[in-house]
């Protein structure tokens, strides 16, 4: 028997994820929601479909998009450059306790197999979805209205990570995705040059060893 009660109360839960915000900010300037990035992830995994050198199953794809962060709409968001050691366990154990709440609310299978699946990263679908993850970010990095919101957080982490080598060839398990990073790179570099001063090419040089 279907329990209505239950069902509402996770979309209580999952209404939350409209009103938790990321580090990343919009073309408008406000603080972009978590709900916006899966929305975005998902828009992309749509068009990027018909170019992918991978098979993948859409459907799945897409759920997988949207089913990400949900945990985030109990635990919250913590930005990258925030998460230590101890931070990052201690985010895995308040994510992991989010899904036992939602799996009990849901009891649904494909929604519990998603996040086990996603954290895996084994399956085509799990793997695209988190380079779509990383490229949603690098949009914004793109669109955002004033770049100085990324700033020089623990000495230009994020730029040095954006710009590395190493972080450039994650997205070569799929080409079409290595050349719209390859442009948007570009792009963001010659907004660093006129909004801020500083020269990509400083830290392709640096070189980028912590694990995103």
């Amino acid at each position: 028997m279907t329990d209505i009660k239950k069902l509402t109360d996770f979309l209580s839960i999952a209404e939350k994820l409209e009103c938790e915000y990321r580090l990343t900010r919009m073309s408008d300037g406000k603080k972009q929601a978590v709900a916006s990035h899966s929305w975005n992830m998902a828009m992309m995994a749509i068009v990027f479909h018909p170019y992918l050198i991978h098979s993948v199953n859409l459907e799945r794809v897409l759920e997988l998009c949207v089913l990400h962060d949900l945990p985030e709409a109990i635990a919250h968001d913590v930005p990258l450059h925030e998460q230590t050691d101890e931070i990052k366990r201690q985010k895995h154990t308040k994510e992991q306790s989010a899904i036992g709440t939602i799996n009990a609310l849901l009891q649904n299978e494909v929604v519990a197999k998603g996040f086990d699946e996603y954290e895996l990263r084994q399956s085509p679908e799990s793997k695209l979805v988190k380079l779509l993850d990383i490229l949603d970010t690098l949009v914004q990095h793109m669109c955002a209205q004033d770049l100085s919101y990324v700033g020089t957080y623990k000495d230009n982490f994020y730029w040095r990570a954006f710009f590395s080598e190493s972080f450039a060839a994650k997205f070569d398990y799929e080409p079409v995705l290595r050349d719209i990073y390859n442009e948007i790179r570009g792009r963001v570099a010659e907004r660093l040059k006129q909004e801020l001063n500083l020269d990509s090419t400083q830290f392709t040089k640096e070189g980028y060893n912590e694990n995103i």
